[in-house]
Protein backbone atom coordinates (compact mmCIF):
# COMPACT_ATOMS: atom_id res chain seq x y z
CA UNK A 1 0.00 0.00 0.00
CA UNK A 2 1.13 3.31 -0.70
CA UNK A 3 1.22 4.77 2.85
CA UNK A 4 3.29 1.94 3.90
CA UNK A 5 5.92 3.11 1.38
CA UNK A 6 9.01 5.95 2.03
CA UNK A 7 8.12 8.97 0.00
CA UNK A 8 11.04 9.18 -2.74
CA UNK A 9 11.42 11.92 -4.74
CA UNK A 10 10.03 11.32 -8.21
CA UNK A 11 13.16 10.53 -11.10
CA UNK A 12 12.30 13.39 -12.73
CA UNK A 13 12.28 16.10 -9.97
CA UNK A 14 16.07 15.87 -9.53
CA UNK A 15 19.51 16.36 -11.21
CA UNK A 16 22.04 14.22 -11.50
CA UNK A 17 25.45 15.66 -10.45
CA UNK A 18 27.85 16.17 -13.14
CA UNK A 19 30.58 18.26 -13.73
CA UNK A 20 30.30 21.95 -14.32
CA UNK A 21 31.84 22.00 -18.35
CA UNK A 22 29.18 19.00 -19.15
CA UNK A 23 26.43 20.97 -17.89
CA UNK A 24 27.35 23.58 -19.13
CA UNK A 25 27.22 22.16 -22.65
CA UNK A 26 24.05 20.37 -21.97
CA UNK A 27 22.02 23.37 -20.74
CA UNK A 28 23.04 25.39 -24.13
CA UNK A 29 22.29 22.52 -26.25
CA UNK A 30 19.17 20.68 -25.13
CA UNK A 31 15.54 21.66 -25.67
CA UNK A 32 13.16 23.05 -23.43
CA UNK A 33 12.91 21.32 -20.05
CA UNK A 34 10.19 19.48 -19.34
CA UNK A 35 7.90 20.71 -16.62
CA UNK A 36 9.30 18.89 -13.71
CA UNK A 37 12.69 19.90 -14.91
CA UNK A 38 11.66 23.18 -15.32
CA UNK A 39 10.15 23.74 -12.12
CA UNK A 40 13.70 22.97 -10.69
CA UNK A 41 14.96 26.25 -13.12
CA UNK A 42 12.14 28.57 -13.23
CA UNK A 43 14.36 30.67 -10.48
CA UNK A 44 17.47 31.35 -12.95
CA UNK A 45 16.67 33.46 -15.41
CA UNK A 46 19.70 35.33 -16.00
CA UNK A 47 21.97 33.16 -17.55
CA UNK A 48 21.03 29.66 -19.05
CA UNK A 49 24.79 28.64 -19.35
CA UNK A 50 26.40 29.88 -16.06
CA UNK A 51 27.65 27.03 -14.26
CA UNK A 52 26.06 25.61 -11.42
CA UNK A 53 28.07 26.76 -7.81
CA UNK A 54 30.04 23.56 -6.03
CA UNK A 55 31.57 23.13 -3.09
CA UNK A 56 34.64 21.34 -1.81
CA UNK A 57 34.18 18.90 0.60
CA UNK A 58 36.42 17.80 3.34
CA UNK A 59 37.35 14.63 0.93
CA UNK A 60 38.69 17.06 -1.92
CA UNK A 61 35.85 16.05 -4.13
CA UNK A 62 33.87 18.42 -5.88
CA UNK A 63 29.43 18.45 -5.54
CA UNK A 64 26.84 20.10 -7.03
CA UNK A 65 26.05 23.01 -4.37
CA UNK A 66 22.71 22.11 -2.74
CA UNK A 67 19.73 23.77 -4.46
CA UNK A 68 16.50 23.93 -2.00
CA UNK A 69 14.08 22.79 -4.93
CA UNK A 70 15.55 20.13 -5.60
CA UNK A 71 14.25 18.25 -2.48
CA UNK A 72 10.88 16.51 -2.21
CA UNK A 73 8.28 19.14 -0.77
CA UNK A 74 5.97 16.97 0.87
CA UNK A 75 7.02 15.48 3.87
CA UNK A 76 9.14 17.99 5.13
CA UNK A 77 11.68 16.27 7.36
CA UNK A 78 14.35 18.09 10.08
CA UNK A 79 17.30 16.55 11.11
CA UNK A 80 18.90 17.19 14.11
CA UNK A 81 22.73 16.34 14.84
CA UNK A 82 22.90 12.81 14.17
CA UNK A 83 19.56 11.75 13.64
CA UNK A 84 17.77 9.72 10.49
CA UNK A 85 15.05 10.85 8.71
CA UNK A 86 11.93 8.63 9.17
CA UNK A 87 9.51 7.49 6.90
CA UNK A 88 5.67 9.26 7.53
CA UNK A 89 3.86 6.69 10.82
CA UNK A 90 1.72 4.16 8.61
CA UNK A 91 -2.28 5.03 7.92
CA UNK A 92 -4.16 3.18 10.38
CA UNK A 93 -5.41 0.43 9.12
CA UNK A 94 -9.13 1.49 8.87
CA UNK A 95 -8.48 4.60 6.68
CA UNK A 96 -6.33 2.53 4.28
CA UNK A 97 -9.23 0.02 4.01
CA UNK A 98 -11.78 1.70 3.01
CA UNK A 99 -14.12 -1.36 2.10
CA UNK A 100 -13.85 -2.04 5.50
CA UNK A 101 -17.15 -0.27 6.34
CA UNK A 102 -18.77 -1.74 3.17
CA UNK A 103 -18.12 -5.04 4.36
CA UNK A 104 -19.66 -4.55 7.90
CA UNK A 105 -22.83 -3.26 5.64
CA UNK A 106 -22.46 -6.27 3.23
CA UNK A 107 -22.36 -8.81 6.37
CA UNK A 108 -25.63 -7.47 8.22
CA UNK A 109 -27.52 -7.10 4.78
CA UNK A 110 -26.54 -11.10 4.55
CA UNK A 111 -27.47 -11.77 8.33
CA UNK A 112 -31.38 -10.14 7.61
CA UNK A 113 -31.43 -11.73 4.85
CA UNK A 114 -31.69 -14.86 6.32
CA UNK A 115 -34.38 -13.91 8.82
CA UNK A 116 -36.98 -12.83 5.83
CA UNK A 117 -39.66 -14.78 5.62
CA UNK A 118 -40.16 -16.95 2.64
CA UNK A 119 -43.70 -16.51 2.01
CA UNK A 120 -44.27 -12.19 3.05
CA UNK A 121 -40.44 -11.65 1.49
CA UNK A 122 -39.88 -9.19 4.62
CA UNK A 123 -38.44 -9.28 7.66
CA UNK A 124 -41.00 -10.59 9.85
CA UNK A 125 -42.60 -7.83 12.48
CA UNK A 126 -44.02 -11.25 15.01
CA UNK A 127 -41.56 -13.98 14.12
CA UNK A 128 -42.19 -17.31 15.00
CA UNK A 129 -40.71 -20.97 14.14
CA UNK A 130 -42.83 -23.22 12.52
CA UNK A 131 -41.89 -27.38 12.98
CA UNK A 132 -39.88 -27.09 10.05
CA UNK A 133 -37.24 -24.90 11.80
CA UNK A 134 -37.88 -22.23 9.64
CA UNK A 135 -38.54 -18.35 10.80
CA UNK A 136 -42.32 -16.98 9.24
CA UNK A 137 -44.34 -13.84 9.70
CA UNK A 138 -46.99 -15.41 12.19
CA UNK A 139 -50.15 -13.96 9.82
CA UNK A 140 -48.34 -15.51 7.05
CA UNK A 141 -47.98 -19.27 8.18
CA UNK A 142 -51.13 -18.97 9.48
CA UNK A 143 -53.11 -17.99 6.02
CA UNK A 144 -50.72 -20.53 4.48
CA UNK A 145 -51.94 -23.31 6.82
CA UNK A 146 -55.82 -22.45 6.14
CA UNK A 147 -55.47 -21.80 2.28
CA UNK A 148 -53.60 -25.76 2.36
CA UNK A 149 -56.14 -28.66 1.31
CA UNK A 150 -54.85 -31.59 3.35
CA UNK A 151 -52.59 -31.84 5.75
CA UNK A 152 -50.24 -28.77 6.73
CA UNK A 153 -46.96 -28.72 4.66
CA UNK A 154 -43.70 -26.77 4.68
CA UNK A 155 -43.49 -24.18 2.45
CA UNK A 156 -39.74 -24.18 2.17
CA UNK A 157 -39.98 -28.11 2.00
CA UNK A 158 -43.19 -29.19 1.06
CA UNK A 159 -42.66 -32.00 3.36
CA UNK A 160 -45.49 -32.51 5.75
CA UNK A 161 -45.65 -30.86 9.13
CA UNK A 162 -47.54 -29.50 12.46
CA UNK A 163 -49.09 -26.38 12.86
CA UNK A 164 -47.49 -25.60 16.01
CA UNK A 165 -45.62 -22.51 16.19
CA UNK A 166 -43.14 -20.89 18.63
CA UNK A 167 -42.60 -17.62 19.31
CA UNK A 168 -39.04 -16.35 18.20
CA UNK A 169 -38.55 -13.61 20.64
CA UNK A 170 -34.56 -13.45 20.46
CA UNK A 171 -35.31 -13.03 16.20
CA UNK A 172 -37.48 -10.51 16.74
CA UNK A 173 -34.78 -8.63 18.75
CA UNK A 174 -32.37 -9.35 16.65
CA UNK A 175 -34.43 -7.80 13.33
CA UNK A 176 -35.21 -5.14 16.16
CA UNK A 177 -31.81 -4.26 16.03
CA UNK A 178 -30.88 -3.93 12.73
CA UNK A 179 -33.14 -2.23 11.67
CA UNK A 180 -32.44 0.66 13.61
CA UNK A 181 -28.52 0.28 12.65
CA UNK A 182 -29.97 2.12 9.27
CA UNK A 183 -27.78 -0.94 7.58
CA UNK A 184 -30.73 -3.46 6.23
CA UNK A 185 -32.39 -3.14 2.61
CA UNK A 186 -34.90 -0.35 2.89
CA UNK A 187 -37.77 -2.94 1.27
CA UNK A 188 -36.80 -5.50 3.44
CA UNK A 189 -37.18 -3.56 6.45
CA UNK A 190 -40.75 -1.41 5.42
CA UNK A 191 -43.23 -3.52 7.61
CA UNK A 192 -40.46 -2.83 10.33
CA UNK A 193 -39.95 0.60 10.32
CA UNK A 194 -43.84 1.21 9.88
CA UNK A 195 -43.87 -1.07 13.60
CA UNK A 196 -41.60 1.52 14.68
CA UNK A 197 -43.39 4.28 14.16
CA UNK A 198 -46.56 3.00 15.07
CA UNK A 199 -45.25 2.01 18.32
CA UNK A 200 -43.60 5.45 18.89
CA UNK A 201 -47.29 6.87 17.91
CA UNK A 202 -48.46 4.58 20.38
CA UNK A 203 -46.44 5.55 23.16
CA UNK A 204 -47.25 8.69 23.04
CA UNK A 205 -50.90 8.89 22.38
CA UNK A 206 -50.80 6.72 25.38
CA UNK A 207 -49.15 9.17 27.15
CA UNK A 208 -51.83 12.02 25.90
CA UNK A 209 -54.42 9.66 27.09
CA UNK A 210 -52.96 9.33 31.02
CA UNK A 211 -53.15 12.68 31.83
CA UNK A 212 -56.79 13.38 30.58
CA UNK A 213 -56.79 14.46 26.61
CA UNK A 214 -59.97 12.74 25.29
CA UNK A 215 -59.22 12.79 21.85
CA UNK A 216 -56.44 10.24 22.62
CA UNK A 217 -58.85 8.06 24.52
CA UNK A 218 -60.87 8.15 21.98
CA UNK A 219 -57.70 7.21 19.59
CA UNK A 220 -56.70 4.09 21.64
CA UNK A 221 -60.43 3.11 21.67
CA UNK A 222 -60.32 2.60 18.10
CA UNK A 223 -56.76 1.35 17.47
CA UNK A 224 -57.14 -1.57 20.32
CA UNK A 225 -61.25 -1.45 18.66
CA UNK A 226 -59.74 -2.46 15.05
CA UNK A 227 -56.19 -3.87 16.41
CA UNK A 228 -54.41 -1.16 14.52
CA UNK A 229 -51.03 0.46 15.03
CA UNK A 230 -49.92 -2.82 16.34
CA UNK A 231 -51.84 -3.59 18.91
CA UNK A 232 -53.65 -6.72 19.13
CA UNK A 233 -57.46 -6.40 18.91
CA UNK A 234 -59.13 -5.87 21.95
CA UNK A 235 -62.77 -4.89 22.88
CA UNK A 236 -63.14 -4.75 26.25
CA UNK A 237 -59.83 -2.69 26.01
CA UNK A 238 -61.75 -0.64 23.60
CA UNK A 239 -64.85 -0.55 25.56
CA UNK A 240 -62.92 0.98 28.80
CA UNK A 241 -60.82 3.94 26.21
CA UNK A 242 -64.29 4.93 24.66
CA UNK A 243 -66.10 5.23 28.29
CA UNK A 244 -63.32 7.41 29.41
CA UNK A 245 -63.32 9.42 26.61
CA UNK A 246 -66.88 9.90 27.06
CA UNK A 247 -66.14 11.45 30.47
CA UNK A 248 -64.42 14.05 28.95
CA UNK A 249 -67.55 15.13 26.69
CA UNK A 250 -65.62 14.19 23.95
CA UNK A 251 -67.74 13.93 20.83
CA UNK A 252 -66.51 11.29 19.30
CA UNK A 253 -65.60 9.16 22.19
CA UNK A 254 -69.08 10.21 23.68
CA UNK A 255 -70.76 8.47 19.90
CA UNK A 256 -68.67 5.00 20.12
CA UNK A 257 -69.11 4.63 23.96
CA UNK A 258 -73.01 4.98 22.96
CA UNK A 259 -72.78 2.70 20.02
CA UNK A 260 -70.72 -0.05 21.79
CA UNK A 261 -73.47 0.21 24.55
CA UNK A 262 -76.11 -0.08 22.22
CA UNK A 263 -74.88 -2.99 20.55
CA UNK A 264 -73.49 -4.73 24.04
CA UNK A 265 -69.73 -4.58 21.71
CA UNK A 266 -67.03 -5.85 24.87
CA UNK A 267 -69.34 -5.59 27.60
CA UNK A 268 -73.22 -5.56 28.63
CA UNK A 269 -75.69 -4.22 26.38
CA UNK A 270 -77.32 -0.69 27.97
CA UNK A 271 -79.55 0.37 25.38
CA UNK A 272 -81.00 3.30 27.25
CA UNK A 273 -77.70 4.76 28.49
CA UNK A 274 -76.46 4.20 25.10
CA UNK A 275 -79.37 6.59 23.41
CA UNK A 276 -78.64 8.95 26.11
CA UNK A 277 -74.59 9.19 24.64
CA UNK A 278 -75.28 8.86 21.44
CA UNK A 279 -77.98 11.99 21.54
CA UNK A 280 -75.72 14.49 23.93
CA UNK A 281 -72.76 12.89 21.39
CA UNK A 282 -74.79 13.93 18.21
CA UNK A 283 -75.78 17.37 19.48
CA UNK A 284 -72.47 18.28 20.02
CA UNK A 285 -71.84 17.68 16.55
CA UNK A 286 -70.82 14.08 15.88
CA UNK A 287 -71.87 12.71 12.46
CA UNK A 288 -71.23 8.83 13.76
CA UNK A 289 -73.58 9.70 16.76
CA UNK A 290 -76.47 11.60 13.90
CA UNK A 291 -75.83 8.65 11.40
CA UNK A 292 -76.60 5.83 14.02
CA UNK A 293 -79.97 7.16 15.29
CA UNK A 294 -81.04 8.35 12.11
CA UNK A 295 -80.55 4.37 11.02
CA UNK A 296 -82.18 3.85 14.56
CA UNK A 297 -85.45 5.70 13.80
CA UNK A 298 -85.43 4.93 10.07
CA UNK A 299 -85.42 1.10 10.72
CA UNK A 300 -87.24 0.94 14.01
CA UNK A 301 -84.02 -0.68 16.17
CA UNK A 302 -82.85 -0.42 19.37
CA UNK A 303 -86.01 -0.06 20.98
CA UNK A 304 -86.95 3.14 19.07
CA UNK A 305 -90.04 3.50 16.88
CA UNK A 306 -89.84 4.19 13.00
CA UNK A 307 -90.14 7.70 13.06
CA UNK A 308 -89.26 9.18 9.49
CA UNK A 309 -89.51 12.68 10.68
CA UNK A 310 -86.47 12.05 13.34
CA UNK A 311 -84.75 9.75 10.88
CA UNK A 312 -84.81 12.33 8.69
CA UNK A 313 -83.58 15.08 10.88
CA UNK A 314 -80.41 13.47 12.01
CA UNK A 315 -79.34 11.91 8.28
CA UNK A 316 -79.71 15.74 6.54
CA UNK A 317 -77.49 17.11 9.41
CA UNK A 318 -74.78 14.41 7.71
CA UNK A 319 -75.83 15.48 3.88
CA UNK A 320 -75.90 18.84 4.00
CA UNK A 321 -72.32 18.64 6.21
CA UNK A 322 -74.09 20.69 9.10
CA UNK A 323 -71.98 17.78 11.53
CA UNK A 324 -68.95 19.66 13.37
CA UNK A 325 -66.69 16.29 13.67
CA UNK A 326 -66.76 14.37 11.11
CA UNK A 327 -65.34 10.67 11.69
CA UNK A 328 -68.25 8.57 9.87
CA UNK A 329 -66.83 6.92 6.65
CA UNK A 330 -67.72 7.15 3.39
CA UNK A 331 -70.14 4.03 3.30
CA UNK A 332 -71.78 5.45 6.03
CA UNK A 333 -72.19 9.05 4.31
CA UNK A 334 -73.35 7.06 1.35
CA UNK A 335 -76.11 4.96 3.29
CA UNK A 336 -77.33 8.31 4.88
CA UNK A 337 -78.01 10.37 1.75
CA UNK A 338 -79.55 6.77 0.06
CA UNK A 339 -81.98 6.81 3.19
CA UNK A 340 -82.71 10.45 3.06
CA UNK A 341 -83.73 10.50 -0.73
CA UNK A 342 -86.08 7.54 0.81
CA UNK A 343 -87.79 9.66 2.95
CA UNK A 344 -88.13 12.11 0.71
CA UNK A 345 -89.52 10.27 -1.71
CA UNK A 346 -92.35 8.76 0.72
CA UNK A 347 -92.78 12.71 2.03
CA UNK A 348 -93.12 13.41 -1.97
CA UNK A 349 -96.11 10.86 -2.36
CA UNK A 350 -97.88 11.83 1.27
CA UNK A 351 -98.41 15.40 -0.09
CA UNK A 352 -99.88 13.99 -3.22
CA UNK A 353 -102.05 11.70 -1.91
CA UNK A 354 -102.89 14.81 0.39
Amino acid sequence: MMADQEDEPAATDLELPTDSSSEAESDSSSEAAPPSQARCTESSDSDDNDEMPSLEDDRGTIAPAARADMAPEEPETVLEDNETARAPAPVNDEDANPTKEAKCVEAISAAAANLVCPIAQALPTDPVTAEDGHIYERGAIESWFRAKDGDPTSPITGARMGTRLLEAHQVRNTIEALVKSGAVDSELATAWRQKLKDETWVKETRAKAEVGDGGAMCLLGAWYGSGMKGLAKDLVQSRAWYERSAATRTPQGMAMFGFYLLCGIGGPEDIAFGLVNLTEAAGLGSDFAAYTLGEAFFNGDCGLPKDPARARFWLKKIVDGECKHKHLNEAGRADAAAWLRELDGVVGRLHVRL
